[in-house]
């Protein structure tokens, strides 16, 4: 896949989250089950993390690029629970936060660890 379908992929998905953090308590299920909210925001924001990495990767971002793109969806993700407080029956939780960013982050740290593996077993075979 191309960097710029990347990039589209990367867009899309955090307009889908937003669009999601924008519905009222009402127009979402709830869950009796301790802490799978949680767990959502996790496997939203890894999703996103994934496909941003993906980007990266395909672009061959410095690090410095990197970081500052990783810092923007940080922020956006703070942005994003912050909106909540405005949505009727909503709130703002430093948990859901924090889950998104450790989603994010997991990606981003899970993808840069398979990558360095899959160089050193590339640097093996190709020595062999």
């Amino acid at each position: 896949m191309k960097a710029r379908h990347y990039l589209v992929l990367m867009l899309l998905w955090m307009v889908l989250v937003w669009s999601v953090s924008s519905l009222p308590s009402d127009n979402i299920p709830s869950s009796k089950i301790f802490g799978i909210d949680k767990l959502a925001h996790f496997g939203i924001y890894f999703i996103w993390g994934l496909i941003s990495a993906l980007h990266l990767r395909r672009i061959n971002a410095s690090s410095p690029l990197q970081i500052f793109i990783i810092s923007i969806m940080l922020l956006l993700a703070a942005c994003d629970e912050y909106h909540q407080l405005y949505i009727p029956g909503r709130q703002v939780s430093i948990f859901d936060l924090c889950a998104n960013w450790l989603g994010l982050l997991s990606a981003h740290l899970i993808f840069k660890i398979l990558s360095k593996i899959r160089k050193h077993d590339y640097g093996k075979r190709a020595t062999n």
